[in-house]
């Protein structure tokens, strides 16, 4: 059994809003599940599960301002017990809400025009910054907040508002070159071992999924795929099939682009202005190249070099990424 408490997340916070429970009372609970977002001084923050089993005792309601370190659910070996009784309230606290109740009033939603915050899930901000959707815009519509991922769909249907420019962070490149014969070797002892055949394109995806992962912690990664007739394919976590499985396919958006150049005409690709981090992987001799774009937006300098670092320790050496 494990508490769950309003966290602090600012340094002269003394209580929480708890914006909106994302799980049910009842429901299992994995560790790392998002429980419930936080509204702090500049955005939304989800608070994840730190242990197994279910949600019970939830003693705190969306929308509800709750003291930091204050128990507001547990997390039971049983489902019994979901929701746990309201204490009562003191006495002249009652008293005083028969004599003069206020009228609850809706707060004004918050605007860019007037100054004001705009509550959105890190998700909704990371993908509106990728496809330059200004929130801001939709905020001076009244929607109410927090805005999730499917407030991006109306957003998107908007026509862009009068004189408003798009300004798209710069395009960083990293470059890089391994050779290619311990990935070779590596192919030719699985067939020759093994029977079994390593087609390049899933050991880029692979490698590649494992070496964003350790890069940026990121714990669910999309490789998309783009192949040059245009039938991209998106990967879910391909680091976590082994190599001659397949790997499945999803719909959900992608992490990063990978084209897989090995066997054309081209060596690279620096495309620019990139939605998403794009890597590309083309050869020269017994060299394999690696080019990657990025920009701020996506990830730091450091989780960028950290990232096809270990791309290329692992396309160098495969028993990188096995061990």
């Amino acid at each position: 059994m494990a508490d769950v408490i309003m966290p602090a997340l600012g340094m002269a916070q003394d209580t929480g809003k708890l914006v909106q429970w994302m799980k049910a009372p009842g429901d299992a609970i994995s560790t790392g599940d998002v429980l419930f977002e936080v509204e702090t001084d500049k955005s939304v923050m989800e608070v994840e599960a730190q242990a197994d089993g279910f949600l019970t005792q939830v003693s705190a309601s969306d929308g509800e301002d709750v003291p930091v370190g204050q128990v507001i659910a547990v997390i039971s070996a049983t489902a019994e017990n979901p929701v746990a009784a309201p204490a009562p309230p003191p006495v002249a606290q009652a008293v005083t809400e028969v004599v003069a109740a206020p009228t609850p009033t809706a707060p004004a939603p918050d605007a860019v025009t007037t100054g004001g915050r705009i509550l959105a899930s890190p998700k909704a901000r990371r993908l509106a910054a990728q496809e330059g959707l200004d929130l801001g815009q939709l905020a001076a519509t009244g929607a109410p907040m927090p805005y999730h991922v499917s407030d991006l769909a109306t957003l998107r249907e908007m026509p862009a508002a009068a004189g408003q420019t798009v300004v798209m962070a710069a395009t960083k490149q990293i470059m890089a070159r391994c050779q290619r014969s311990g990935s070779r070797d590596f192919m030719e002892w699985m067939q020759a071992d093994g029977a079994i055949t390593v087609t390049t394109s899933a050991m880029f995806a692979s490698f590649a999924s494992g070496a964003f992962r350790a890069a940026t912690e990121t714990p669910t990664v999309v490789v998309q795929v783009a192949d040059p007739d245009g039938t991209d394919i998106f990967l879910r976590n391909p680091d976590f099939t082994r190599l001659s499985a397949p790997v499945s396919e999803t719909d959900e958006d992608a992490t990063f682009v990978l084209h897989d150049l090995s066997d054309s005409f081209l060596t690279s690709l620096r495309l620019g202005d990139t939605a998403l981090p794009t890597l590309s992987l083309g050869s020269d001799g017994d060299s394999y190249l690696i080019t990657f774009e990025f920009s701020s937006e996506h990830m730091d300098d450091a989780q960028g070099i950290a990232f096809v670092s270990g791309l290329a320790r692992r396309l160098a050496d495969p028993l990188h990424h096995l061990v």
